[in-house]
């Protein structure tokens, strides 16, 4: 059965204009979500992740940010030129965001359930009762205990984990299409996480939507995502099918996230990082950016950036070492996968995450 892709980012270009400068924060950003499936988005602070889904979600007004380029297909139509009224009747009823901070997203003033419900009658034009009745519901289906008092209460005086499960719960209150999750678990202990992406899989399964995960994780990405694209200084380095890119990983940047990565049952006296650091985005490398922290970079690497070249099947990666790769799977026309070329080979890094 063919799969339908709910949405299209083609060539987004998302630049913030500085009295110091541009900042380049998205740059020429391709990939699809397909209906029902969940993507992962990772890489380091200042990849461009999250101005990626404030991008999508068009809450970059009020900030230096804008889209000067690129287009974003929901269900086939380009949201990009939408006027701030029409964003508004899809923002938070067609595509909703689940935001790193509940605390700082939920407003402290306005009690917990009246929250749910202003989205509920704003967006569904349900009378109060009818929003109460269903925002109960949906607190409901979090799994939290004692809703009913829960709902009249202020978000301080909930935890962590439990305003998390309300801004799932505030998200959600639509059904939308796509549910953006920037990075929702990351301020909370490991069994709540835990909680939080087994809930919103089952809600996932129970809805419908379809899911772009954003986080640093790929420990996370490996659990709850069926593609993965792996973002560095502003641009996609690798893209595919998890089991594609935690079993044969092109790119060295991805090999190095994944060999960061702790594995039950081994012991190491420390843990691999990848040297140096991002680099400012207002002074970037020529050629390919990840180059200066790279322990395979050739010649070529600090002279050209490289182009995402297709290794079949769906896996693309932006390294010149996949060069020959690439031209292989073009002449064979089969998407097999081979070696990389003068990098020496590639090697599976993320044979120890559980899939």
């Amino acid at each position: 059965m063919e799969t339908k892709n709910i949405l299209e980012v083609k060539n987004l270009c998302t630049y913030f204009f500085m009295d110091s400068g541009v900042v380049k924060a998205v740059d020429g950003l391709d990939f699809v979500l397909e209906e029902g499936s969940t993507l992962g988005i990772v890489g380091e602070s200042g990849s461009g992740k999250s101005v990626t889904s404030l991008a999508i979600m068009g809450l970059l007004k009020g900030t230096t940010g804008k889209v000067v380029e690129g287009e974003i297909l929901f269900d086939g139509r380009d949201i990009v030129p939408l006027s701030e009224e029409e964003r508004r009747r899809i923002r938070g009823n067609e595509i909703a965001m689940i935001f790193q901070e509940p605390m700082t997203s939920l407003n402290p003033v306005i009690k917990t359930g009246e929250q749910i419900m202003e989205v509920i009658r704003l967006h569904q034009g349900a009378s109060r009762e009818e929003a109460k009745e269903r925002a109960i519901q949906l607190l409901k289906d979090t799994g939290l205990p004692r809703v009913e008092s829960m709902f009249d209460e202020y978000p301080f005086q909930l935890s962590g984990g439990q305003r998390q499960r309300v801004m799932i719960a505030m998200a959600l209150a639509c059904n939308p299409k796509i549910l953006i999750a920037d990075e929702p678990t990351t301020a909370l202990d490991v069994t709540i996480q835990a909680q939080i992406l087994d809930l919103m899989q089952r809600l996932k399964d129970k809805v419908g939507t379809s899911i772009i995960f954003i986080t640093h994780s790929l420990g996370v990405v490996a659990e709850v995502c069926d593609h993965v694209l792996v973002m560095y200084c502003s641009r996609s380095v690798e893209m595919g099918e998890v089991k594609t890119i935690f079993k044969n990983p092109a790119h060295p940047y991805t090999r190095g996230l994944l060999a960061s990565i702790p594995k039950l049952g081994e012991h190491v006296e420390a843990l691999e990082s990848i040297p140096g650091n991002v680099p400012n985005p207002k002074f970037m490398p020529k050629g390919c950016k990840f180059a200066p922290r790279c322990k395979e970079a050739i010649e070529k690497c600090s002279q050209m950036e490289p182009p995402l070249f297709d290794l079949g099947g769906g896996h693309k990666c932006r390294c010149w070492l996949c060069e020959k790769e690439a031209a292989d799977v073009r002449s064979s026309g089969d998407g097999a996968h081979g070696d990389c070329g003068d990098g020496g080979g590639r090697t599976s890094a993320g044979g120890g995450v559980n899939e």
